[in-house]
């Protein structure tokens, strides 16, 4: 427990309030006019799977106790989920899909703390993972309310975001939890440690999230649309004036 009473999530999303809201303005201004694309949708899969794979590997490699204690439920296991939604929106050969640099070095990043410090690790399992259980699921409601404008099928349930039959707030309150407790056996030098490593994590977040293209075409396609609407609208006012 941390001192005055001061959980040590806590201490981290006050350590990491702005960097986290710099990072959410940029996913929502990245992906809010892409909802209805699969390309783009799926470019954004793309980059994150590569990071929530490599975590999900790193625990089968690491075979470190709080490492494992940081998955509170199976169902936080997503690397099979992001796979199934990557083939769906970006085709079977999706694997061949070359990586931005961004990307990259955000993988060669996350090798060497397995190397060097692999308890830092949990810092990206913490906060990606809590927000694929929050601005995740935002995401994935607005999904099902403007639908995919391109989609191959009628129906389609994004994987990744599906936690069908789970208490979310209670899997997030035990994912808290165990990091809270995980924090207690942390020195003050280790925790302000893993907080540094924490506003690292929404860094490297945001230079990933900033290599997904596709925005311009989405842009350029709802002004096209609306433009043909107000040229339509001209022509009709137009032609009602010529003929009052």
């Amino acid at each position: 427990m941390e001192d005055k009473g001061e959980l040590f999530t806590t201490r981290m999303r006050k350590a990491t309030r702005k960097i986290h809201n710099i990072s959410d303005a940029l996913v929502n201004a990245k992906f809010a006019l892409s909802l209805r694309d699969e390309e783009v949708w799926g470019g954004g899969l793309f980059i994150f799977y590569h990071v929530f794979g490599f975590l999900e590997d790193a625990k089968a490699r690491l075979n470190m106790p709080d490492f494992d204690k940081l998955f509170v439920n199976k169902v936080l296991y997503r690397k099979k989920a992001f796979e199934d939604d990557l083939t769906h929106y970006l085709g079977e050969n999706w694997r061949s899909i070359p990586k931005a640099m961004a990307l990259d070095n955000y993988i060669e990043h996350l090798q060497e703390l397995e190397r060097s410090n692999p308890r830092l690790l949990m810092a990206y399992v913490y906060h990606l993972y809590l927000g694929l259980l929050s601005g995740g699921q935002i995401l994935a409601k607005k999904r099902k309310m403007f639908g995919d404008e391109n989609a191959k099928t009628e129906i389609y349930t994004d994987k990744v975001t599906d936690f069908s039959g789970t208490d979310i707030g209670q899997l997030k309150k035990d994912f808290r939890q165990a990091m809270n407790e995980i924090a207690d056996t942390m020195t003050e030098e280790e925790k302000d440690a893993f907080i540094e490593e924490s506003n690292q994590v929404f860094v490297m977040n945001n230079l990933i999230v900033n290599s997904v293209g596709g925005q311009n075409k989405v842009l350029y396609n709802m002004l096209y649309k609306f433009s043909a609407v107000v040229l339509i609208v001209a022509g009709v006012v137009t032609a009602y004036k010529m003929y009052k």
